[in-house]
């Protein structure tokens, strides 16, 4: 009689076997590999390596000297991160933080183990900060992780402001922090807050830095910034004052600044902001558009360019009835308070009022 085991007894098979496995390590019974990184031994067992990495079941298969070597050198991989992905294959706990997911993931890409390079990657994608999204960053450009690297550039870009506060942006190298100081998408109301940032990069490594200071300064828009605030940049730091090429660069601003414009300044995208007047419909049946729904209900308009531009209702539009009061955060999200519309106050046996919160994107603008 055949006997196969399933469901629960599947499960416990299956950890049956994962636990003698594990203590056979832990004696080192049966060892016949032994990985060094960092000149830290870690012995363990060929079969077990192969069945979770592609990188080593092609190393000891291949019928080359790697196969019958019982060291094997992890060159570029820390011990850490080798013992992280050691304790994994034999205890199916990936401990990961903020200090090593970034050498865990990239010796999991190294081991070609995409379950453990996924995890990684979610790790720092629900962690991103302003502390750590430089770093997050260039390091998923370097291993070709896409959405990593769309998803933290994204938050670097938006909270350029507070992440240039941080010194880990202070760590990049010079190519990288040339191109991202040249970028029009960096979300900064100020230029200051941009040659202060060149200036602290610069002093950071003041030795190794000082030759590209002429080259970053190109990349400031000095017409933008106050002409009281370059003069305190000239005087706190002598590094300018001791370059000619700087100095002309800075001249030719103040220059420009007390000329005329013959045509727009090149803003950023922080820099381009316009304040809106809200019109929100307040009629208790709404107003209706051609296609029989709220999407035109609401409009914007701007007192500088004189037009308006529809924007998208509350998502509860029709229950909304008169407006009370209504807010615009920083980050344009809009809260609106209000009375319940004259349908809804029928049902109800208490008069309430009620909050509506929503993001607008603008529509069509108005002929």
């Amino acid at each position: 009689m055949e006997f196969k085991a399933e469901g629960k007894e599947k499960y416990q098979h299956s950890l049956n076997l994962l636990n003698k496995v594990k203590n056979m390590k832990e004696l080192a019974e049966m060892i016949d590999v032994v990985l060094i990184a960092e000149g830290e031994k870690f012995p363990c067992h060929r079969l077990v390596l192969a069945a979770f990495s592609p990188y080593f079941k092609a190393m000891f298969t291949c019928g080359l000297l790697e196969c019958t070597q019982r060291e094997v050198i992890l060159h570029d991989i820390t011990a850490e991160s080798v013992s992280v992905i050691l304790n994994y294959m034999y205890n199916a706990a990936l401990e990961i933080n903020n200090a090593n997911v970034q050498t865990v993931a990239m010796a999991a890409y190294f081991m070609q183990m995409e379950e453990i390079f996924s995890v990684c990657q979610k790790y720092m994608m629900d962690h991103i900060d302003a502390s750590n999204c430089v770093g997050i960053y260039y390091f998923a450009k370097q291993i070709g992780a896409e959405d990593l690297s769309d998803q933290s550039k994204k938050y670097l870009y938006q909270h350029f402001a507070e992440v240039s506060l941080h010194e880990e942006i202070l760590e990049i190298g010079a190519h990288q922090f040339l191109m991202l100081i040249k970028s029009d998408d960096l979300n900064i109301s100020r230029e200051e807050s941009i040659l202060d940032l060149v200036l602290r990069w610069v002093n950071h490594n003041q030795e190794l830095r000082t030759e590209h200071l002429v080259e970053l300064l190109k990349q400031v828009r000095l017409e933008l910034i106050n002409p009281s605030f370059l003069r305190q940049a000239l005087k706190r730091n002598t590094m300018l004052l001791c370059d000619a090429a700087c100095i002309d660069i800075i001249q030719n601003a103040f220059k420009a600044i007390k000329t005329p414009q013959q045509h727009s300044l090149n803003l950023r995208y922080g820099m381009e902001t316009t304040s809106l007047l809200l019109c929100i419909g307040n009629n208790s049946s709404g107003i209706r558009s051609r296609h029989r729904n709220y999407g035109e209900a609401s409009f914007c308009y701007d007192p500088a360019s004189r037009k308006t531009y529809f924007i998208s209702s509350p998502k509860y539009g029709e229950g909304l009835g008169t407006v009370c009061a209504g807010v615009v955060t920083e980050n344009n999200t809009v809260i609106v308070a209000g009375e319940a519309s004259a349908s809804k106050l029928a049902r109800q046996k208490n008069k309430s009022v009620e909050i509506y919160r929503w993001i607008f994107l603008m529509k069509n603008q108005i002929d």
